[in-house]
């Protein structure tokens, strides 16, 4: 049998070092540094599985509508809505309360999702605000809610998500595919790309106004980063909201903005009463549906509260 020549034995060799060494180097990798989609897709809900005849439609990416991939998206996370479920009942209440916030013709829903892992929420174009269980039980009051809702509620306003995806599908020029298929491609670029800092910055912007203009507390804004920071220490934040993406300002520097700007406006504003709504969340009850005149704060004891 013909030996092989040296300079390959020595190639060899070299190639079988290297693959050891990439096999150890992965072996070893911390467990917290290994990329996974996993949770993004719990969040989510994707892939589909679902179809229906609004689906099966061919439609050129050319011509592409939020309304109607936010109609397909709609019919699907609805599809799974389990009847008497208190978490998506008391979402559709807080969200038909925040309906004169909102100026764009979109079908605007948030579903109870989960359980995700940790606290989280997430846009998709459309209308569409997907709200983690672990949020509901997590946050401090209702008014902390409200706060993230107008969040993802900005995302929409603002079209920060169907800006995101459009220009990429546009860019893939696919012609005509199945609406359905598209909505799904559509929700795989969101679960890999995320919000520049410009657009979360625009977004927190938008729902410190709208707590300014509701009859909630303005410091809930600042509470619900304090209570995500929290949540950080034990459970890696994912998805569209990811609190450890660097697309994403720093929490504690968001929250010190808007406990800086809800002080401030405390200060000019100290006849007002405004709610939290620490009883209605547990209750899973909304002020309008039940008011608890304890949740009413005002004067120096709102102050405090943007501490």
């Amino acid at each position: 049998m013909r030996r092989p020549s040296p300079r390959l034995a020595v190639l060899l060799t070299l190639l079988g070092a290297g693959a050891g060494l990439i096999a150890l180097l992965v072996q070893g990798q911390p467990q917290r540094l290994r990329p996974s989609l996993a949770p993004a897709a719990r969040l989510l809900g994707t892939p589909f599985q679902l179809a229906d005849r609004l689906a099966s439609r061919m439609v050129p990416v050319d011509a592409l509508d939020e309304r109607e991939l936010g109609t397909v998206l709609h019919a699907r996370y609805a599809a799974r809505i389990q009847a008497g479920d208190p978490d998506q009942a008391y979402l559709d209440a807080l969200m038909e309360d925040l309906k004169p916030h909102r100026r764009r013709p979109l079908h605007y829903r948030a579903y109870a999702v989960g359980p995700c892992g940790t606290i989280n929420a997430a846009a998709l174009p459309g209308g569409i605000v997907l709200v983690c269980r672990e949020l509901l039980q997590g946050m401090g009051s209702e008014a902390e809610v409200v706060g993230v809702l107008a969040h993802e509620i900005g995302h929409l306003e603002l079209g920060h998500g169907f800006d995101l995806v459009r220009g990429e599908l546009l860019a893939r020029r696919s012609r005509t595919v199945l609406l359905g298929r598209l909505a799904d491609q559509m929700v795989g670029i969101l679960v890999r790309r995320r919000y520049s800092q410009a657009a979360e910055s625009e977004s927190d912007a938008y729902a410190f106004a709208l707590l300014l203009d509701s009859l909630y507390d303005p410091a809930a804004l600042a509470r619900g980063f304090r209570t995500l920071i929290a949540d950080r220490g034990h459970a890696r934040p994912v998805g569209l909201l990811g609190e450890l993406s660097a697309s994403h300002p720093p929490s504690e520097l968001r929250r010190q903005l808007y406990a800086e700007r809800a002080r401030a406006w405390w200060h000019s504003h100290g006849s007002q009463r405004r709610y939290r709504g620490t009883r209605n969340l547990r209750e899973r009850r909304t002020l309008r549906q039940r008011e608890h005149a304890e949740e009413w704060a005002s004067g120096q004891e709102g102050t405090q509260a943007t501490r």
